[in-house]
């Protein structure tokens, strides 16, 4: 099963909009979980974008502007937290002794760590410091994989994305790589990482240790745009959302893309809803 936000981009009084969307990746059948499930305090038309969600135990947590909602595995309200000092929160992780955030809007990333507390001030990185002409990095994505938080700096097409990761054990952060323009996801198997250069409509896998890689082209940047990656045994599944310009004219898919002929092999249309925002599996 999978987890899905999903939203609609350049629609205005949009009523009953969405929190989650469950997919079962075997049968391509979803259920889109409403925000009428919430108490009434969390439905606020100008801040409530649920974005990054991420499963932990029994729960489901979605970040949504500048709250964190807890659900069950249904869909079903549990409570929420106030995230103080966030706007526009993406991509979330929370395991026993991680929690990680990306404070997009504010160029910030907040860590605890056994109970340890970082702020990563994306505007003071080696291979960033430099770079006055840019308000916000646009941090975008993480991924925890043997005790490193990996993630990518969009950079709003300024510049090629980037990709650093935080080492948990020795608190250092590491460059890696430059690649794409205005990339998301970073999703690790061994020495591979997997993201998508949304602006050339690519998925691409780079060996973080060595920085080389390949990339195959899935979609026409004109009309589409990638974010959301999951990978199983068999897929790569990728999100794909209607370009502004394209917005009112058909429905985000989910993608299925062949690990081996690097083909899409399914796709499958979420109904009603121009944007995929994240994709975890659950």
């Amino acid at each position: 099963m999978l987890s899905i936000t999903v939203s609609n981009r350049r629609k205005k009084n949009e009523t009953n909009r969405a929190l989650i969307c469950f997919f079962n990746e075997k049968t391509g059948k979803y259920e889109v979980i409403k925000e009428n499930v919430l108490p009434d305090n969390l439905i606020d038309t100008k801040k409530y974008k649920p974005f990054g969600c991420y499963p932990k135990g029994e729960f489901l947590f979605v970040a949504n502007y500048n709250k964190l909602i807890k659900l069950d595995k249904k869909g079903n309200y549990i409570d929420y937290k106030n995230l103080n000092g966030f706007e526009n929160p993406h991509q979330i992780i929370i395991t026993t002794d991680v929690k990680c955030f990306t404070n997009t809007e504010n160029d910030l990333i907040e860590l605890t760590y056994k109970n340890k507390n970082y702020t990563i001030d994306l505007k003071t990185l080696d291979n960033v410091v430099n770079d006055i002409e840019i308000d916000s990095h646009h941090v975008n994505s993480l991924c925890l994989y043997d005790n490193k938080i990996f993630f990518c700096l969009h950079n709003r097409g300024t510049k090629p994305s980037q990709y650093f990761h935080i080492d948990l054990t020795t608190e250092k952060i590491k460059y890696i790589c430059d690649y794409g323009f205005c990339s998301h996801n970073c999703e690790i198997e061994g020495d591979f990482l997997y993201t998508l250069s949304t602006r050339t409509g690519c998925l691409a896998c780079i060996n973080w240790k060595t920085g080389k890689g390949w990339e195959t082209k899935l979609v026409d940047r004109k009309d589409y745009f990638l974010r959301g990656l999951v990978i199983t045994k068999n897929h790569f599944i990728i999100g794909v959302s209607l370009t502004d310009t394209n917005a009112n004219n058909g429905n985000s898919q989910i993608l299925f893309v062949d690990r081996e002929t690097k083909e899409i092999v399914n796709r499958y249309d979420i109904e009603g809803y121009n944007s995929v925002n994240d994709i975890r599996q659950i």
